[in-house]
């Protein structure tokens, strides 16, 4: 096994046990607690995996860039899927703030939805 492939072993499992440990703390129950909404007139956006799939498509693109041969620019198996995935959330997340955008210009302001 050449040493490129231990680094990305090591990185993968690292990566897998800190997801883990991530999601162990995320999901577990503490004591049931009511949250108050926002003050009436007042507009929270939804909450949305985007900024998370942008981090992951710019580490990708980060790790092309860092871990390539000598006489490549970047690693095409992770930067182009992680430019991809970079991409495409920006796009999702500036339709989805269009979107949302619109919504709350067509309702009324103080409508004490909480939203």
């Amino acid at each position: 096994m050449s040493d490129t492939a231990v680094g990305f072993t090591i990185l993968g499992v690292a990566l897998l046990v800190v997801l883990g440990v991530v999601f162990a703390i995320a999901s577990r129950r503490g004591p049931a607690t009511t949250v108050a909404g926002p003050p009436r007139g007042v507009h929270l956006p939804s909450p949305s995996f985007l900024p998370v799939l942008m981090s992951v498509g710019g580490a990708l693109i980060g790790s092309g860039l860092a871990f390539r041969s000598d006489d490549q620019l970047a690693n095409p198996f992770l930067a182009i899927p992680g430019l991809f995935l970079f991409v495409g959330a920006c796009v999702q997340w500036v339709r989805a703030a269009g979107h949302e955008w619109r919504d709350v210009e067509h309702r009324p302001h103080d409508d004490g939805t909480g939203h």
